[in-house]
């Protein structure tokens, strides 16, 4: 059965529960009208965690690391996993836990002069030089951010979704990340992050945008009040979830790799990656949809996909880039995935993306 692409967003906006139902808290960024003051970059070859680069001051800072968090930038987010990354973020507030929550007290000046006289002297320079304001640091408004569900957050494992040239969700696995543009997702249930995140980077998620404008919302399509919206759905058989959930697990592994290759990332590992997505893509499509792949295959990866028996963070990569390597010529040898992938429901989908 051939679908245009108004009767897919329609079969979409069906499904009766949403990423909002099964969400704990769903919430934007942080703002400041001092970017160029928070935001950091990491010298190049550098291996102190002290020593960063002030975008607005354009010269090498010293600062204390306790007050440094990652920062996800929307143009350069990732896909499944975070990897390390020269970004980073200034925060001078103190956080106490409270609950499965921080509470964050911004640092008063006089305060932040006694603890933390380096990233005071920094703020009060760009202060002066980069705002042309000689007076003193006496108020904290000039370096508090908004977004404070952000900061209630912090330490807690999340997705966080993005908008490059399309809706992306990375699993922020130490929840310590901070972002501007972009939503952070808390699940209800932790074991449902692998899942979530593969559909928020599956082809589904290319045709949200026009899931919003029929539903009335013009705004981009990763504020919490959108995302909510997203339509999530879970296959009725749990064998489907399951492989879903590996598989996603092997892609936030890759993910890692291809950033420890860098610039060397070899045509297999991307052949590699390529492979699971569309594996991954297949079936959140049939999920979705329902009946689209060929038994063959599906017998192929309930005997072939399994969760690691090993540790994915350890350093030992090689044998499970093997093991992946295997499972993948495994799945070729015993269905027809290679030659036949879709069915004509799917191919009349995916002819729209």
């Amino acid at each position: 059965m051939f679908l245009n692409e108004t009767q897919i967003v329609e079969k979409i906006c069906e499904f009766p529960t949403k990423l909002g139902d099964i969400s704990k808290s769903i919430f934007g960024g942080i703002s400041t009208k001092n970017g160029l003051m928070h935001r950091l970059f990491v010298p190049e070859g550098s291996d102190s965690d002290s020593l960063y680069l002030c975008e607005g001051l354009c010269k090498p800072v010293i600062l204390e690391p306790e007050l440094i968090y990652p920062y996800v930038s929307g143009t350069f987010s990732e896909k499944f996993a975070f990897n390390s990354s020269p970004y980073r973020f200034m925060l001078p507030y103190e956080l106490s836990d409270k609950g499965n929550r921080k509470d964050g007290r911004i640092i008063p000046p006089e305060e932040l002069k006694v603890r933390f006289p380096m990233a005071y002297g920094r703020i009060l320079e760009f202060k002066n030089q980069f705002g042309h304001d000689n007076s003193p640091l006496e108020s904290a408004d000039y370096y508090s951010v908004r977004g404070k569900k952000l900061l209630e957050y912090l330490g807690t494992p999340k997705i966080i979704a993005t908008e490059g040239y399309r809706l992306q969700a990375a699993f922020d696995a130490s929840g310590n990340h901070v972002f501007e543009g972009g939503c952070g997702i808390v699940l209800n249930d932790p074991e449902k992050y692998p899942y979530v995140t593969a559909v928020l980077n599956s082809q589904i998620a290319r045709f949200y945008p026009a899931v919003c404008e029929s539903e009335m919302m013009y705004s981009s399509s990763v504020t919490p009040a959108a995302i909510k919206r997203f339509p999530i759905v879970f296959p009725e058989d749990r064998l489907t979830e399951d492989l879903i959930t590996n598989i996603s697990g092997y892609l936030m592994f890759l993910s890692r790799q291809k950033y420890v290759a860098g610039n060397d990332v070899s045509g297999w590992l991307e052949e590699l990656t390529g492979f699971y997505e569309q594996i991954s893509n297949l079936l959140v499509m049939d999920a979705y949809f329902g009946e689209g792949i060929d038994s063959k295959l599906l017998y192929a990866l309930e005997d072939n996909i399994h969760p690691y028996a090993g540790d994915m963070e350890s350093e030992n990569s090689e044998s499970l880039l093997s093991v992946l390597y295997y499972i993948k010529q495994k799945i070729f040898e015993t269905s027809s995935f290679k030659n036949d992938s879709f069915d004509t429901e799917f191919s009349g989908i995916l002819s729209l993306l």
